[in-house]
C-alpha cells in the first residue's frame, strides 16, 4: 500500500510539472468567473443567466425562500494594461465577430439616459414592488384581476403574474402594473424599453402555453385599451404585445416560436409614434404609428394564453432610458459620446453581441473620419470598491479597443484607460443612477 501511494504521489508531481503553467492559467481564469458584484452589473446578469435555459420551478412555497447574493469576484491577479490581458480582449472579441452574422440584423442602441430601472433588488420577496403601482390601464371587459409580486429565481428577483382564484382551467387574466415615472407632459420624442422575460413552453399534453408581456405606452384618452393581447387577436394604439409566439403592434404581426422557457431579452426603441421591438437579436416590430402621443404612462401587462394557469410569467430588469443626441452632434458639442449600450459579462470584459449596434456606431464614426482618435474609458458604479471596478473598467476598455482593432483601425487611433467608480456621471444612491455610471466612453483626442 505504501509503494502505491508513492508511485501515485511520483506521478502527480511529474504530470504537474509538465502542466504546472496550464494550472496556473485556469486557475486564474476561474477567479476571475466566478460571479463578480451581480448587483453592479444585474443589468446584464439575469439575460445570460436565462439563455442558459431555466431549470429551477418557481411554485408554491419555494417562491417565498430568501434570494442567495452571488458571490464576488476577485480581482484579476494580471495588470489590467499588461500584454496579457490585452492579448485576452484580443481573443475575446473573437467570440463577438462570430456572432455578428446572428446579430447582423439587430440595430438596437438603448437610450443614453437611464430614468427609470428596476431589477426588484430593493424589494422583498413575496412583496409588492415599490417602484411600481396598480393604478391605471382597465375598461370594459379588460380590468386586470391579478396582482404582481416579486419572487426570488435564480439567485435574482423578478417581479411575477399572481393568478386569481378565478383563474382555473382557461387562459390567465392579465397582471397590470405601471412604473411610477413621473411624465408631466410627455416622454422624450425617442426612448428606449428593455427587459428580461419568461417566454411560455411547448408540450405534448399543453401544447400553448403563450405567455404575452404587453408593453403600454399611453396616455388618458388610451388608457382604457391597455392590457395583454394575444396575437392576432386584439391590437391597440400604445400596445405592444411580445411572446414566444409572436408579436404585434397597431399596424405589424410577427410569428416566430421561442417558447423554450427560458429568460429571454426584450428590447423597444421608440421615436416619435414609430416604434421598433426585438426579442433577442430578431425585429418583431416595426411600425411607424405604433403609438399615440403623448405618452404619459408606461406599464406592463402579462398574462397566458394558454390552457391552464402559470406561476411563472415574470420578469426582471425593466429599463426605460432617454434617447439622447446623434453621436456626430454629441462629439462635437461635448467632445466625447456616452455609450450604455456596450455591454459585458458579470465580473468579465468578455463583450456581449446584443452590443454590435453601438460598437458599429463608434466603428463607422472612426472610418468616415481617419483623422479622429479615441481615449476609451470604462466607467463603474459604486458597488464592489475601487478594488475590483478600477482593474475591470480597464480590462473591458481594452476589449473594446481590441474589437476595434480587429475591424482594421490602427491601433495608434486608440488608447484605452478604466475610471472604475472614481468620475460618476450621476448619484449612486439610486438604481437609475449607479445605472448611468455604468458606462464606455469614447473621449476625442485633440
Amino acid at each position: 500500500m505504501f509503494r502505491l501511494i508513492v508511485m501515485v504521489l511520483a506521478v502527480m508531481i511529474s504530470v504537474s510539472s509538465v502542466h504546472a503553467s496550464w494550472l496556473q492559467r485556469a486557475v486564474e481564469r476561474a477567479l476571475e468567473r466566478t460571479g463578480e458584484r451581480a448587483i453592479n452589473e444585474a443589468v446584464d446578469s439575469t439575460y445570460d443567466a436565462g439563455k442558459e435555459g431555466v431549470k429551477d420551478s418557481v411554485k408554491g412555497d419555494a417562491q417565498k425562500e430568501p434570494v442567495k447574493e452571488p458571490a464576488r469576484d476577485k480581482p484579476s491577479s494580471k495588470p489590467a494594461g499588461s500584454s496579457e490581458s490585452a492579448s485576452a480582449a484580443a481573443s475575446e472579441s473573437k467570440d463577438l465577430i462570430a456572432s455578428e452574422q446572428i446579430y447582423n440584423k439587430y440595430d438596437f442602441i438603448p437610450g443614453d439616459k437611464i430614468i427609470f430601472y428596476d431589477d426588484f433588488s430593493d424589494t422583498d420577496v413575496g412583496e409588492f414592488p415599490r417602484k411600481w403601482k396598480l393604478k391605471g390601464r382597465s375598461g370594459p371587459g379588460i380590468e386586470s384581476r391579478n396582482g404582481v409580486e416579486v419572487v426570488g429565481y435564480q439567485g435574482r428577483r423578478f417581479m411575477r403574474s399572481v393568478p386569481s382564484s378565478t383563474d382555473q382551467g382557461g387562459s390567465q387574466g392579465p397582471s397590470a402594473a405601471d412604473v411610477r415615472l413621473n411624465i408631466p407632459k410627455d416622454m422624450p420624442e425617442k426612448f428606449t424599453i428593455e427587459f428580461d422575460a419568461l417566454l411560455g413552453k411547448t408540450d405534448k399534453k399543453y401544447h400553448n402555453y403563450d405567455y404575452v408581456y404587453s408593453v403600454a405606452m399611453y396616455n388618458e384618452k388610451t388608457r382604457g385599451v391597455s392590457a395583454p393581447v394575444s396575437i392576432g387577436f386584439r391590437k391597440e394604439a400604445g400596445i405592444i404585445a411580445l411572446s414566444g409566439r409572436g408579436a404585434n403592434s397597431l399596424y405589424t404581426e410577427t410569428q416566430l416560436e421561442k417558447r423554450d422557457q427560458k429568460v429571454h431579452r426584450i428590447s423597444i426603441s421608440v421615436n416619435g409614434a414609430f416604434v421598433k421591438a426585438y426579442i433577442d437579436h430578431e425585429r418583431v416590430i416595426n411600425d411607424p404609428d405604433a403609438i399615440v402621443r403623448p405618452v404619459k404612462y408606461i406599464g406592463i401587462g402579462m398574462g397566458n394564453y394558454g390552457y391552464h394557469p402559470a406561476e411563472d410569467i415574470m420578469i426582471t430588469n425593466f429599463r426605460v432610458a432617454e434617447g439622447g443626441k446623434d453621436i456626430k452632434s454629441a462629439l462635437d458639442t461635448d467632445g466625447k459620446i456616452v455609450t450604455h449600450g456596450i455591454l459585458f459579462d458579470t465580473g468579465s470584459d468578455r463583450i456581449k453581441p446584443e452590443s454590435l449596434p453601438t460598437l458599429k456606431m463608434i466603428l463607422k464614426l472612426l472610418q468616415d473620419d481617419p483623422s479622429l482618435k479615441f481615449s476609451i474609458e470604462g466607467h463603474t458604479d459604486n458597488q464592489g470598491g475601487t478594488a475590483i471596478n478600477q482593474p475591470l473598467s480597464e480590462k473591458r476598455a481594452q476589449a473594446v479597443k481590441a474589437w476595434l482593432e480587429s475591424k482594421g483601425l490602427a491601433a495608434d487611433r486608440l488608447t484605452a484607460k478604466g475610471w472604475g467608480q472614481d468620475k460618476p456621471m450621476d448619484k449612486n444612491d439610486t438604481s437609475e443612477g449607479r445605472a448611468n455610471n455604468r458606462r464606455v466612453e469614447f473621449v476625442k483626442i485633440k
